[in-house]
């Protein structure tokens, strides 16, 4: 089992429906109220819904389709959907980012055989180089994946918490070996901000592509208690905050929402909401 296996199984949060039920109802009533009753409703990076009330949207929209890298994850959310509604709501699978799980495993890989020879000794500065060559490498890969990206279309899109958890993945890797290894380097974490922006320019050009009518996306504006902007949420919101031209989907209203994303950790989050519209 990698480094990238063990970060994956920290992303379950058994009490996430619980935490998150004051966010899930402000942010579902806050879209329902900008919304014409009818249409369809796409759900990006959906996971098990926690965020989202399915029961109250299945009463307003149409159709709502799930969308996900984790296929799992969606028929959990799935489970919550009245057996009588059950046909008009359905998944389907794709990657935003466009980097594999097998990518992430064959990093860990290389990087952990380099640890294994010299333990606490590992010269940072050589580690992190091969480090930043693999991550470079990936990302390039990355990019051609993302230009083929077709998201399902729909009158209404929605997105929370997804822009922070698209790239998320190499930095975390990175920073557990470096709390193994009690040393610094920064390039890794500079290359992933760097990506950040170019993703998030992507990402929302092709929400913007798959929304209609409306795109509603909620980031992270911030923690609460910690120091500066959140990565990949921040960038996605600069980037939307320039769609201002009237006769494409340009922002018509903001307000924000605290989500407590996990309460025993005091991880309480500001999310910027925006509504971007016809």
């Amino acid at each position: 089992m990698t480094v990238y296996d063990t970060l994956e199984k920290r992303h379950v949060m058994p009490r996430a429906w619980e935490d998150w039920a004051a966010y899930r109802s402000a942010w579902s009533k806050w879209i329902m109220r900008h919304c014409e009753r009818g249409g369809s409703l796409l759900i990006v990076g959906a996971g098990v819904c926690n965020d989202y009330d399915l029961e109250h949207f299945l009463q307003f929209f149409d159709r709502i389709t799930l969308y996900d890298v984790d296929e799992q994850a969606m028929q959990a959310a799935m489970k919550r959907v009245p057996q009588a509604d059950g046909a008009r709501v359905s998944c389907e699978t794709g990657d935003l980012l466009g980097i594999y799980p097998e990518e992430y495993r064959e990093f860990c890989t290389v990087i952990q055989s380099e640890v294994n020879r010299r333990g606490k000794l590992t010269d940072i500065t050589q580690l992190a180089q091969t480090a930043y060559m693999l991550a470079q490498s990936m990302y390039a890969r990355a990019v051609e994946r993302r230009v083929k990206l077709v998201l399902p279309q729909a009158d209404v899109v929605a997105v929370s918490g997804v822009h922070s958890q698209i790239n998320h993945m190499l930095p975390w890797i990175w920073e557990a070996y470096m709390q193994v290894l009690g040393q610094r380097e920064k390039r890794v974490f500079q290359l992933a901000s760097e990506e950040n922006s170019r993703i998030a320019a992507q990402i929302n050009r092709k929400l913007c592509e798959a929304a209609r009518c409306g795109l509603f996306v909620s980031a992270e504006a911030s923690r609460a208690g910690v120091p500066g902007g959140v990565e990949g949420a921040w960038q996605a919101l600069a980037d939307l905050k320039q769609h201002t031209d009237e006769s494409t989907l340009h922002v018509g209203d903001t307000t924000h929402f605290a989500w407590g994303y996990d309460l025993r950790q005091n991880m309480i989050y500001d999310m910027e909401a925006l509504a971007l519209v016809r």
